[in-house]
């Protein structure tokens, strides 16, 4: 019962932390955006800043919309198809092995 109240009590601490965090950085985006409209205000015209700043959140929100919306899967790679020469590999992969363990268990029984 114990563990369970414990889980219960990190669950709630992640999601209050998480909820706090959502807001701050809200408030955040707020503060970003009037500094971006009074810089944009002072440089343009009141039509032009809104349609950059229009422009900005308009491709944000395409852009979470297309990662939220790419859920599958990656695509699987074509089996590699066997080298003959893979074989040749692999006994000289395998000799090299057991030429560094023969090295590893002769400095071994020296000590």
């Amino acid at each position: 019962m114990n563990h369970v109240r414990g889980s219960l009590r990190r669950a709630l601490r992640t999601a209050m932390l998480s909820a706090g965090a959502a807001l701050f950085l809200l408030i955040g985006l707020l503060f970003l955006t009037l500094a971006a409209w009074l810089y944009l205000i002072t440089v343009t015209t009141a039509l032009t800043a809104a349609l950059i700043l229009g422009a900005v959140y308009f491709g944000v929100g395409f852009l979470l919309l297309a990662m939220a919306g790419s859920n599958r899967a990656p695509a699987a790679q074509a089996p590699r198809q066997e080298d003959p020469s893979a074989t040749e590999h692999d006994g000289l992969k395998n000799l090299v092995m057991a030429f560094l363990a023969g090295i590893t268990a002769g400095q071994k029984a020296r000590r």
